[in-house]
């Protein structure tokens, strides 16, 4: 999440800054439904000039199930998935194995090839259209940058029979024309492997946004209250900011994290976790990070 990652990124900083690290923090922001659903949510379409790796989620949500082939789950399970206005929750099963092909393409914005190695994109398979066609026309649209070689590389699988149908893998061409433009490429860490056939399937969450949220509130939103001038204190810095603790002899965090733990986060592991949290008539999302406490120390709720 944005709020989590600025958090990481802060906590980073003071390390450049002070030469050491932050024992735990806490940054508080306050949220409407959109906002805590959020938090609460990954989303299932993601904008990317590379193919979409979660293509399989959209196939589940609006054909039932959907297939997916690659060395890993393309799409884990976890936090629920955001499509429109709904929610819902992924799973699949293994349904078989098979070689295949890992890779990288580079692709290079700006460079020029013999025309004996360029070949037209419509030549191309319809497994390497797909692979390089988001990627060319979006990257087209942006300024060329000026240093030589591939700007981009994408990391890709492909099962034995798209392999042996690619032109990419054939070695015959080094660069491919797109819109009149050509493109030169570079295959990069070239290795068999075995690939797992993948069934996804998805059950819904909510119908809506607020229907969500209002869940969320329902299962998680607990009180933060009686709190101390030191806790207060602490509560009052992390909202709209980060409150960092230097050590574990930070009573004041120490007491926050312990009515942490005594709650339902929203996703929690080891080092931090998200939970929503009412203060002072508002509603916030917390990220809490309690990585250099004590393993017993640590609020690891579901």
């Amino acid at each position: 999440m944005e709020r989590k990652a600025l958090a990481a990124l802060c906590l980073l900083a003071l390390v450049a800054l002070a030469g050491c690290s932050a024992t735990g923090s806490v940054s508080m922001e306050t949220a409407d439904d959109a906002e805590i659903a959020e938090a609460a949510s990954r989303p299932a379409v993601v904008d990317s000039p590379a193919p979409d790796e979660r293509r399989v989620v959209r196939e589940a949500i609006e054909n039932g199930s959907g297939t997916a082939t690659a060395t890993g789950p393309p799409v884990k399970r976890g936090l629920p998935l955001a499509y429109g206005d709904r929610y819902y929750e992924i799973d699949w099963n293994v349904t078989g194995t098979g070689p295949g092909t890992a890779f990288a393409v580079g692709v290079d914005l700006n460079g020029t090839a013999p025309a004996d190695e360029t070949v037209d994109f419509n030549e191309l398979s319809e497994r390497d259209r797909q692979l390089l066609g988001n990627l060319l026309t979006a990257m087209s649209e942006r300024e060329s940058r000026l240093r030589p070689g591939p700007e981009i590389a994408i990391p890709e699988e492909y099962t034995m029979a798209e392999t042996n149908e690619s032109v990419l893998l054939s070695g015959e061409y080094s660069a491919v024309r797109h819109n009149g433009t050509v493109y030169p490429f570079v295959l990069e860490e070239r290795r068999e492997v075995t690939l797992t056939r993948y069934r996804y399937t998805v059950s819904g969450v909510a119908d809506s946004t607020s229907a969500y949220a209002q869940q969320l509130r329902d299962e998680h939103l607990f009180r933060l209250s009686g709190l101390s001038e030191a806790e207060r204190s602490v509560v009052n810095e992390a909202i709209d900011g980060v409150y960092y603790a230097e050590d574990t002899d930070d009573e004041s965090f120490r007491s926050l994290m312990d009515q942490f733990s005594a709650e339902s986060a929203i996703e929690a592991d080891s080092y931090d976790g998200t939970w929503l949290v009412r203060y002072d008539g508002e509603v916030y999302t917390a990220d809490l990070s309690y990585g250099g406490f004590n393993q017993s120390e640590r609020p690891v709720t579901g």
